[in-house]
């Protein structure tokens, strides 16, 4: 390998004979570089970056230079990591978790290189060059921020205020200098554009959403952002969100103290008609790639998150009032996530001693509070957890087995979770299915019964046994049933709720 660290030093040492000397001399150098040596490559740009940060002598036209220079050249790098950490590609002796760090210390050191050339050419008059570089620097800043949002919801940790504190004071910054609306690339993305997706996407409830749908969300407001304009004059019959350009949070609901000129106001009314428009051609047979968007968009569970999205975006939306007075109830109990483990967990119980599931793959989380349609449990771990992954809990009060969903999950920086879950039954019974014609069963939950604001008498299915209308011989307990299963209730990654109706007894 190279001497990247000659990279580094030729950035910033005066003998400029040495190593890499000149600009010329750093892109020979960045074009050699093995790919098989890529991540710690990364590491050095990155100490590169840092360094440059934190050198405040270094002069305005270098920097200008430097900055996008490494970014230009370290992107293949930076895509080749988002490849590992995604999974689109396998490579020996590199994880995910050793690519992460180096994928969001990038990003964190680029935005904050773009910002000093941003914060060095205020404090001088600039020429009409400079003056559209700045406005490319504001935005690519503002791009880098908002995917450092992004990558925190999808790994459901709290935004660092700091970042809302950049994206809303740069734009802030590029509409006092009336380039907020300009159309500064290709794709015709503009400063307003970039925020509203930022925006948006914080308005999606992605506390509540798995990361794929996070993702995809994202990829969704790049069509639909251009519908939407910020207004500095409040009307309150029309506008539902606002956001303090000189405050650290992220935007909310209109209330009365939000009021004064330093806030900004939208309604997401041309979205949501958007989106309503767009169900309709999915359902009518329309494919995705046709529309411009990700085959994905047209999956059960997405098709269910983009009516999800148009309620939680209308004025109609109503305010979620919780159902059910939560009481603490501090206590240790065993947990198995997945329908993977419930299963063979259930099969096993009552055929050994009470302690049957010991050798089942399960955890020791704590229970922190309950209500009558669900928990609140908090653990500390590496565990990797998804919106709407199932979780079997035991050692409960008065129930010795619950199946539950899980609803919401928030992850500290420090790794302590906190995990909301919805019941879904408290007397699960194992049951066998089989096709028609058929003489291979499988095994699945049936739910007789749940709390009080859940459905009762639904199964819950893999998802490739499932579809519409789709008929099964129906095993449980000693008695058999041809049943036919009906529309879906909710549709996850890896199952289904679906009631059924009972045909014929056998």
């Amino acid at each position: 390998m190279f001497d990247i660290k000659g990279l580094v030093n030729s950035l910033f040492q005066q003998n400029t004979q040495e190593g890499v000397f000149d600009l010329k001399s750093a892109t020979i150098f960045m074009e050699e570089l093995p790919e098989s040596d890529i991540l710690q490559a990364q590491i050095e740009i990155v100490k590169a970056l840092k360094q440059l940060n934190s050198t405040p002598k270094v002069s305005m036209s270098e920097r200008f230079k430097t900055i996008p220079y490494l970014e230009e050249k370290a992107q293949p790098l930076q895509n080749h990591l988002l490849d590992i950490y995604h999974g689109r590609l396998i490579e020996e002796g590199i994880t995910a978790h050793q690519v992460l760090p180096t994928i969001l210390s990038f990003w964190h050191e680029m935005a904050t290189g773009y910002l000093s050339c941003i914060k060095q050419v205020n404090q001088k008059k600039f020429t009409l060059i400079q003056e559209k570089k700045i406005e490319l620097f504001t935005l690519r800043a503002m791009e880098l921020y908002a995917i450092q949002a992004q990558y925190s919801y999808m790994r459901h940790l709290e935004i660092d205020h700091q970042i809302w504190r950049n994206l809303n004071r740069l734009y802030h910054f590029a509409e006092q200098s009336n380039f907020a609306n300009k159309s500064l690339n290709a794709e015709n993305t503009s400063i307003q554009r970039c925020y509203i997706q930022a925006l948006m996407l914080s308005l999606s409830n992605p506390e509540k959403l798995q990361s794929a749908q996070i993702e995809l969300i994202a990829i969704w407001l790049q069509k639909w952002s251009a519908e939407i304009k910020l207004e500095t004059a409040l009307q309150t019959q029309q506008h539902l969100f606002a956001i303090n350009l000189t405050g650290t949070s992220a935007p909310k609901r209109i209330r009365r103290d939000m009021v004064g000129e330093n806030w900004r106001y939208w309604s997401a009314d041309p979205i949501t008609e958007q989106i309503q428009k767009l169900i309709t051609q999915l359902k009518q047979g329309e494919t995705p790639n046709n529309l411009g968007l990700p085959t994905e968009t047209a999956s059960p569970i997405n098709l269910e998150q983009l009516q999800i999205l148009s309620s939680l975006w209308s004025r109609d939306a109503e305010t979620p009032i919780r159902k059910h007075q939560r009481q603490n109830n501090t206590k240790s109990i065993r947990v198995m996530i997945g329908i993977q483990h419930i299963v063979p967990y259930m099969a096993q119980q009552g055929k050994t001693s009470s302690n049957s599931g010991d050798h089942i793959s399960t955890e020791k989380w704590e229970l922190g509070d309950e209500s009558a349609s669900g928990f609140g449990l908090n653990y500390h771990s590496e565990t990797q957890l998804e919106i709407g992954e199932l979780l079997g809990l035991a050692n409960l009060s008065n129930y010795p087995f619950t199946i539950g969903i899980v609803r919401r999950f928030n992850r500290s920086h420090k790794g302590f979770v906190n995990v909301g879950v919805e019941t879904l039954t408290q007397s699960p019974v194992m049951v066998e299915l089989t096709p028609l014609l058929s003489e291979n069963s499988f095994q699945c939950i049936y739910a007789p019964e749940g709390p009080s604001s859940s459905p009762a008498r639904f199964l819950i299915i893999p998802n490739a046994a499932y579809s519409e209308n789709r008929e099964y011989k129906f095993t449980a307990q000693g008695k058999s049933y041809r049943i036919r299963l009906s529309p879906a209730l909710e549709h996850t990654t890896s199952f289904v709720l679906a009631k059924f109706t009972v045909l014929e007894k056998l």
